[in-house]
């Protein structure tokens, strides 16, 4: 018997998501618990191109049949990961289940529509219907909702035709031992030759990296010398005056270096990377995309803009990298931020509540 199933996506596609299943799997852990995540293998990572898999309602309703047993039979029942459908499992094993989630199927679909192609659009659009039937149901059984955000509780509450009040929120642990600054005397002197970091994959239409790039050519001319650094998937052509770093084991080393991390999404559930940004002391530039407004806002370590514009992304980081105090000061803030509302030491007591109250349903 498992003692605590965790019902989630499939780990190796790393990203936003991967690290909020892997901070719940490690503060379960500390907690003394032994949890056990199931998930519905994705057919990229065992080579498989055709197969009905590949349907993204067909695979999860395969894993939900597959694991309903395990999910019955353990001892305490989660949802963990950015979307409800990961879960199938949960509501027909007729017992407790808590939730933790990133964002909505409409929220996460809207973003990425706008860099899919007709296939994909089509297959988007076929799967929708099913997969927002699982969605409600699953979060409107729930015993107990927690978002990563305040702006994916309103969108998750929503859904579940939840009170926004009966929705939680479980802050994302940083490592703020392993995502530290580098000595500031170092950092300021790299101010010389600033660099900006973007982390997420090329392909992924939700990240929106055409943005930064249509942008960089501006920030070049208003600051000479600038580069920026891609860390994931690189895109098909890299253009002049950015470094494309692949999917680094790492990204601490080139987040820390960095003068600015830029993250031009058009939606995010949390935006862990850019938590992961200010806990390095680097200030960070955002769109507003949901998520990550709060956490740039709350730490005063950045910018929101005001939309997606091209001229704005460019003239508010040409703004920043030219001001070295106030660079400095939201380097201080966003650190501190961090540490005070993300670290593993909150999180834990936070868990172990939303555990204990799932456990008691």
């Amino acid at each position: 018997m498992i003692d605590l199933a965790v019902l989630g996506p499939d780990p190796r596609f790393g990203g936003g998501g991967a690290a909020q299943v892997e901070a719940f799997l490690e503060g379960a852990r500390e907690l003394g618990r032994s949890p056990e995540l199931l998930f519905a293998p994705h057919p990229t990572f065992a080579g498989r191109r055709w197969t009905l898999d590949r349907v993204e309602t067909i695979r999860q309703l395969r894993s939900g049949l597959r694991h309903a047993s395990r999910a019955k039979d353990a001892t305490s029942l989660w949802v963990a990961g950015p979307l409800a459908t990961h879960g199938l499992a949960a509501p027909p094993s007729d017992r407790a289940y808590g939730c933790w989630l990133g964002t909505t199927l409409d929220e996460e679909w809207t973003a990425r529509a706008r860099g899919l192609g007709p296939g994909r659009r089509l297959a988007q659009r076929l799967n929708a219907p099913l997969l927002r039937r699982f969605e409600r149901r699953l979060v409107r059984e729930a015993a107990r909702v927690y978002a990563t955000s305040a702006a994916s509780r309103t969108s998750i509450a929503a859904v579940g035709d939840r009170d926004e009040s009966e929705v939680g929120v479980l802050p994302i642990p940083v490592d703020t031992n392993t995502f530290a600054p580098e000595p500031d005397e170092r950092w300021q002197a790299r101010l010389e030759t600033p660099v900006l970091v973007f982390v997420g994959r090329a392909d992924d239409p939700r990240k929106n990296l055409t943005l930064l790039l249509e942008a960089l050519p501006l920030i070049r001319a208003r600051v000479p010398g600038t580069r920026l650094r891609l860390i994931g998937r690189p895109p098909a052509q890299v253009p002049d005056g950015v470094d494309a770093l692949g999917e680094a084991p790492s990204i601490v080393g080139p987040l820390r270096e960095a003068a600015l991390f830029v993250l031009p999404s058009w939606q995010e559930g949390f935006g862990i990377v850019a938590a992961e940004a200010l806990a390095c002391g680097v200030p960070v530039v955002i769109t507003p995309s949901g998520g990550p407004e709060q956490l740039v806002r709350d730490s005063g370590a950045g910018r929101v803009l005001s939309g997606f514009g091209v001229e704005e992304l460019a003239e508010t980081v040409s703004e920043l990298l030219g001001d070295v105090a106030t660079l400095r000061r939201m380097r201080a803030a966003g650190r501190e931020y961090v540490v005070r509302e993300h670290s593993p030491d909150r999180f834990r007591p936070l868990l172990a509540a939303a555990l204990a109250s799932v456990d008691s349903a």
